[in-house]
């Protein structure tokens, strides 16, 4: 019996807030934030059960004691079954009590006990608690929800509430004296709260599983127990007086012998949950006007509590409760009653309540309005609402979003309001999300084109690489051949090009294979410092290079371009460029010395350029043309 009393299965639950609307207390909060969004606050719940009638999506659920009934009906311990007597009004199909009774047994009861003894027994200790109160004005303690209520929500009433046990507590202390300490009790009833009362009083009477009316149901279908198939057998308590009208609200006062002659009663009797919270509240505020005692129960009476299934409406619960009274009644022996009240009397059916505040403190003014902002909601409406949230107005609703119960999406208005928004956002986020794609799609088409067109560029220069006729490569950071030419690979030898023959173009080889540490050098070099080197002659395969390195992208990309200096077209070009700087250098020096030689530096000049057409004349298979404009000058 340690688990929750209440709970929401939320794999079941839409959030229609059904029982929000119909909890008495609050105690189910709202929060869109956490995990669960929806839960019971057991500490709050006074478990009458209103969420679980109301759920029309069955995600409420209660605890069960099927499975601990079970348990204690295979006990070797005489185990005791005590029935509530408003179960006249929901086993109505069950002709015979006395069938009943049998079924009860057919499942492992040993006895049958009737809660209506313990019913006669309470009302004579409310009739004497009543008459010398000495204008203290009492609350009735019959329902277990009424005394959760008070201790939680309405602590100033504490001491009001009468200090004795319930008519099912005192029939459990009857069952113990009767048979010792050690008898095993299964309470059968209409109340889900009752779950929670048995913990209270744990102490002072054990009560080993309760069940309500419905859990009863299912273990007779699942032990397969038919009327038809069963014999008689009796109840094994004493016929009570008139405890049978217990469950009927006013019934109590009748078992205490009580006038409902409304010009001499002092007791005024309230039922039903729509009326439940104020009663207390109109007790607290106003008991000295109306000067009375309160006999109140959250249910219309103990003949419809949630535990119960019957689709009977109240009134014919209460005749069938009513005739079964009847039906008791002629079993009934006074004198032998007496003498058995008389005997149970020394009985303690005493009770004391604690407080157990779980009131939250109302948030301030400016809290509240903060909350109603958000809603859209102003002063001159906040004492209003459509109270689909689940509270009476929109302050209410204010007042618990503060207290973490519930929260603005809960408000109908609010939600329909913020979809408003939702969806123009939603419009706008489309239209955009259009004029994104037409843009995307002519950027797609530009960027097929710019692919194409690079394509083509890398097509062009890379036939353009090929036909140089000077070695050419491109090298990374790592001399891994990002390119190269054909001249590269026959410059490199055979192996390059066997190589190249299954990797085109030498791809991902690592030219450090194929050429001496003395060229990687110059390689590396590039690489560090960035800086180009421009015509540094090298010898490679037993010939002459003139090699140009080039940065490509800083640090990541080098080329390289290798010219033969023996070739006849390089030895010609080389000739020829190193003559004219030899040319250059000796006209800075003509030049300077000119006012003082005279003529001597055009005879210089005329001697410098025969030379020169002489060596070209000699040496070019073309009609190759060679001046020197600055020896003009």
């Amino acid at each position: 019996m340690e688990n929750a009393l209440m709970s929401i299965n939320t794999n079941k639950c839409v959030l229609c807030y059904a029982c929000v609307r119909i909890c008495p207390v609050k105690a189910i909060a709202v929060n869109s934030s956490e995990d669960p969004q929806i839960k019971i606050i057991n500490d709050r719940c006074v478990g009458c059960g209103a969420c679980y009638e109301v759920c029309p999506y069955d995600a409420v659920d209660f605890l069960s004691h099927k499975e601990l009934t079970k348990q204690v009906l295979k006990s070797k311990e005489l185990v005791v079954a005590l029935l509530a007597p408003s179960v006249a009004g929901e086993f109505v199909d069950i002709t015979d009590y006395r069938k009943f009774s049998q079924m009860l047994r057919q499942m492992g009861f040993n006895k049958v006990y009737e809660v209506a003894p313990g019913a006669d027994l309470v009302a004579k200790q409310y009739k004497k608690l009543f008459s010398q109160s000495r204008g203290k004005y009492y609350l009735t303690t019959n329902c277990p929800v009424v005394v959760s209520n008070v201790e939680k929500f309405q602590p100033g009433l504490i001491d009001n509430l009468a200090p004795i046990v319930s008519p099912w507590i005192a029939a459990a202390k009857v069952v113990k004296k009767e048979y010792g300490e050690s008898t095993r009790i299964v309470y059968i009833g209409p109340c889900i709260a009752a779950k929670e009362e048995a913990r209270r009083f744990e102490n002072e009477v054990k009560i080993d599983a309760v069940l309500t009316f419905e859990e009863l149901r299912s273990l007779f279908n699942e032990f397969g127990l038919v009327e038809k198939n069963l014999s008689f057998a009796e109840f094994d308590s004493p016929v009570a007086d008139k405890g049978f009208l217990y469950p009927i609200s006013n019934g109590f006062l009748q078992i205490m012998g009580e006038s409902e002659d409304l010009m001499d009663s002092k007791i005024i009797t309230c039922e039903g949950h729509v009326d439940f919270v104020n009663s207390l509240k109109n007790f607290n505020q106003d008991v000295n006007e109306f000067k009375s005692h309160l006999n109140i129960f959250y249910c219309n009476g103990c003949i419809s509590g949630p535990g119960t299934k019957s689709n009977l409406s109240r009134f014919v619960r209460q005749s069938k409760v009513i005739q079964f009274a009847k039906k008791r009644k002629k079993d009934f022996d006074p004198i032998n009653y007496e003498k058995v009240m008389a005997e149970y009397s020394s009985i303690d059916l005493s009770a004391t309540f604690a407080i157990n505040d779980q009131r939250i403190p109302t948030p301030s003014q400016e809290e509240i309005d903060k909350v109603l902002n958000i809603i859209g909601k102003d002063n001159n409406h906040s004492h209003t609402g459509c109270q689909a949230c689940g509270y009476r107005n929109c302050t209410e609703f204010s007042i618990a979003v503060n207290k973490g119960l519930a929260e603005p999406d809960m408000c109908f208005t609010y939600n329909f309001r913020k979809s408003k928004e939702t969806i123009m956002e939603l419009s706008k986020a489309n239209q955009k999300m259009l004029e994104t794609r037409a843009e995307l799609e002519e950027s797609k088409k530009q960027a097929l084109t710019d692919k194409l067109a690079m394509e083509e560029a890398h097509k062009i220069t890379n036939t353009m690489l090929q036909e140089l006729p000077s070695p050419v490569v491109i090298v990374d950071r790592k001399l891994k051949i990002i390119q190269a030419n054909k001249g590269l690979i026959s410059l490199l030898g055979e192996e390059a090009t066997e190589i190249a023959q299954v990797i085109p173009g030498l791809i991902g080889a690592d030219i450090k294979n194929f050429i001496p540490f003395n060229i990687q050098k110059l390689f590396s070099f590039v690489f560090d410092s960035g800086e180009n080197i421009i015509n540094r002659d090298i010898h490679l395969n037993g010939q002459i290079y003139t090699t140009s390195l080039f940065v490509i992208k800083e640090g990541e990309i080098v080329g390289a371009v290798f010219r033969n200096m023996q070739s006849p077209e390089i030895q010609k070009e080389q000739a020829i460029k190193r003559i004219t700087e030899v040319i250059d250098k000796n006209l800075e020096m003509v030049q300077k010395i000119g006012y003082l030689l005279g003529e001597g530096a055009a005879e210089t000049e005329q001697m410098l350029n025969s030379i020169l057409q002489s060596y070209q004349q000699n040496n070019s298979s073309s009609d190759e043309k060679f001046t020197i404009n600055k020896l003009t000058k």
